[in-house]
């Protein structure tokens, strides 16, 4: 049997008028596949904002939206529609109070009353529009805006500013500009002028990284002898005997600081040092009166003179001294 094309035309008609009444229905913020209460608030005035899908919740949650505004005996009509999950939060002295939201936008929030009673599908609830949250909002508003126009203020005047003492001073900046540009000049003229020693310096560095690593293999072996050279080194017992002769020379240290030997007698005992400080006086003594009167050390004459003669001849010569040192005085 074959199916008429009329009859396939209606049924994909009926199927395009339910798609199109679900997408209009969900665009206005129902699902097709849930249940609502509808309920009824008059009011004197709302919200520019209140449309068609607003939001209406309870206690900061969504339970429903706005589905139909209109204007009915000087009042505006809002039917609100409230899943039906939700209906027995819904006393029949609540109130619907039309607030703005902090992102914008009007909503209606259900303030829950305390009777007992359920508000039936079809209830008329009272309604309010709440203006306090939009003046709180003004309140905290007002005076950022008046610091945000006083902040302006002062930055056009410090543009202000600005510009003043850049047109005061636009010779000097023209000056400094000028004198940028010559010593740019200048520096060009001195690269260019040294582009020559530049390029030398260059070519020395090239060709003594050139001759690095041509004699690359003469530098690995002399660092090559120079290792083996400390390996050598350090097989070798050079470093045993250094340390023994210092062990030794250490001993002697030790010896002689602890008064062993004559050396270190010499320095730790006291009666040695002072034996040999007396002789050394002694010594200077003697040489200073041998230097003082050497004939009491030398017995002879080359003119036979005998030493009585001697002593007085140096009596007189003392009397005389000390006749002449009287007189003097």
């Amino acid at each position: 049997m074959k199916i008429r094309k009329e009859f396939k035309i209606g049924v994909f008609s009926i199927i395009v008028i339910l798609v199109s009444w679900w997408g209009f229905s969900w665009l206005g913020g129902e699902d097709l596949f849930k249940s609502y209460n509808s309920y009824y608030v008059y009011y004197d005035e709302v919200s520019k904002d209140l449309q068609v899908s607003s939001r209406v919740y309870i206690r900061g949650v969504q339970v429903g939206n706005v589905r139909e505004i209109e204007l009915q005996n000087n009042k505006v009509m809002v039917e609100i529609a409230v899943e039906n999950c939700y209906t027995d939060m819904i006393p029949d002295n609540s109130v619907a109070l039309i607030t703005e939201g902090m992102m914008g936008g009007a909503q209606i929030k259900i303030e829950q009353g305390d009777s007992k009673k359920i508000a039936e599908d079809g209830a008329t609830l009272e309604g309010y529009l709440d203006e306090g949250l939009m003046a709180m909002v003004a309140e905290k508003i007002d005076p950022l805006m008046d610091n945000l126009s006083s902040t302006i203020e002062e930055l056009d005047q410090t543009f202000e500013s600005v510009n003043n003492l850049i047109d005061a001073n636009s010779e000097n900046i023209t000056s400094i500009v000028a004198n940028l540009e010559g010593m740019s000049s200048e520096l060009n003229g001195i690269l260019a002028e040294s582009k020559g020693s530049i390029d030398g310096i260059l070519d020395d560095v090239l060709s003594f990284t050139s001759m690095l690593k041509q004699n690359s293999s003469t530098i690995e072996s002399m660092l090559q002898s120079l290792d083996e050279f400390s390996g050598d080194v350090a097989n070798s017992d050079i470093i045993g005997q250094v340390t023994a002769t210092l062990d030794h020379v250490n001993n002697i240290i030790a010896a002689i600081e602890s008064g062993e030997g004559s050396i270190g007698k010499l320095l730790s005992d006291d009666e040695i040092h002072n034996s040999i400080d007396n002789a050394i006086d002694s010594i200077n003594a003697l040489v200073t009166d041998l230097k003082e009167h050497p004939m009491r050390y030398v017995h002879f004459s080359l003119f036979g003179q005998s030493e009585e003669d001697i002593a007085k001849k140096e009596a007189k010569e003392a009397k005389k001294q000390a006749k002449k040192q009287a007189q003097n005085k």
